[in-house]
């Protein structure tokens, strides 16, 4: 029973961790693509970066929540970055988390508009009352939600990557020569930084949400596992995205949603199913992000809590009315740059406390 009950645990943050990940840029496929496709095959190896690099941040900061008994989720950038840096990251992330939600809603509107016809404020206003509701429920009821809906998008994902590979492998035997062809935008110039900068992208939105995630473990094993399965489940469904984008990438080029580009090939059906499953992937971010907003003022279901939540839903529904892509443009440049800072201090806090650890067992022996 308690083996049972951990690795249901371990699979729910496993899944909650994908779900925070996968946003309306991994579920368009537009990210993968220029972050990773733009450089061709040598980008196999940008995607293992990414890897190592999600799995080992993951487990490190669901461990910290259950282990450190931080006041808020968002002292967390106190304990990684220090007094100075870590102050303005608390006072500005909240702020940047807030902003990113209006992405979300606004991304949403456009999809459900661009889809299914429906008016983008009707689209927007769905969204955002989807993610109050589901923050008001409570961080496990969240975790739930996030941990079932993660898996089944990049389970749908692979299959998708597999099917256009299966179609187009001969590609892969000049796959180079062909994308120095055509004119693939490039999020980053280098291949073996972009899988920095993408984890930082990913990183910059889990960060309080993961550190608010392990608090509710039952223990620190399985806040360790939960992130090194999140973050190689994700990369290898990212993986298999690239990899079918890039064997199709002269048709796919041009196409503004690649994934869905890439399903509908497979038929009309499974193009319908990853248009949900791409509204799903903007949900599954756009909840986490209000959560970090409102958890940073108020504990969780205070009346505090409650009006926050209320508030940023109504700004993000007014600012959603904004154009989508002016919204990605301003926000997501921010997103790399402090992921970077994240991550390094994910590692240095990391070495840290090893050392530490190492001195108290020479110590003892002594």
């Amino acid at each position: 029973m308690g083996k049972s009950s951990n690795l249901k645990e371990i699979m729910k943050f496993a899944g909650t961790y994908i779900s925070v990940c996968i946003g309306s840029g991994f579920a368009t496929g537009q990210e993968i693509m220029q972050f990773f496709s733009a450089h061709g095959m040598i980008s196999v190896v940008s995607n293992l970066i990414c890897m190592i690099v999600l799995a080992y941040c993951g487990a490190a900061l669901l461990e910290i929540g259950k282990t450190v008994r931080l006041k808020s989720s968002n002292d967390i950038f106190t304990y990684l970055c220090g007094n100075y840096i870590g102050k303005f990251f608390k006072i500005f992330m909240p702020v940047f988390f807030l902003c990113s939600f209006v992405v979300m809603v606004s991304g949403a509107g456009a999809s459900m508009n661009q889809y299914y016809g429906i008016n983008k404020d009707l689209g927007s206003l769905i969204l955002a009352i989807l993610a109050l509701v589901s923050i008001l429920l409570g961080i496990n009821k969240v975790i739930d939600i996030l941990g079932n809906i993660g898996p089944m998008i990049a389970i749908v994902s692979v299959g998708v990557g597999i099917v256009t590979i299966a179609r187009n492998y001969e590609t892969f035997f000049n796959i180079n020569q062909i994308i120095s062809t055509v004119n693939v935008t490039k999020a980053i110039d280098n291949w073996w930084l972009t899988g920095i900068i993408y984890s930082g992208l990913n990183l910059v939105i889990a960060t309080p949400f993961l550190v608010g995630v392990g608090a509710t473990a039952k223990n620190k094993k399985n806040c360790i596992w939960g992130g090194v399965i999140g973050g190689v489940i994700f990369m290898m469904a990212a993986m298999a995205l690239n990899l079918g984008i890039m064997s199709d990438i002269q048709n796919i080029y041009i196409t503004e949603i690649p994934t869905l580009y890439m399903a509908d090939k497979i038929g009309p059906i499974v193009g319908m199913m990853f248009s949900i499953m791409l509204i799903a992937g903007i949900y599954t971010t756009a909840v986490p992000l209000l959560w970090s907003v409102c958890s940073s003022f108020a504990p969780e279901k205070s009346s505090g809590f409650i009006k926050i939540a209320v508030l940023c839903t109504v700004i993000g529904i007014v600012c959603g009315r904004l154009p989508f892509a002016m919204l990605v443009k301003v926000i997501y440049p921010l997103s790399g740059l402090f992921g970077a800072v994240i991550i390094l201090s994910i590692f240095i806090n990391r070495i840290k406390i090893n050392i530490t650890n190492g001195i108290n067992v020479i110590m003892k022996r002594i």
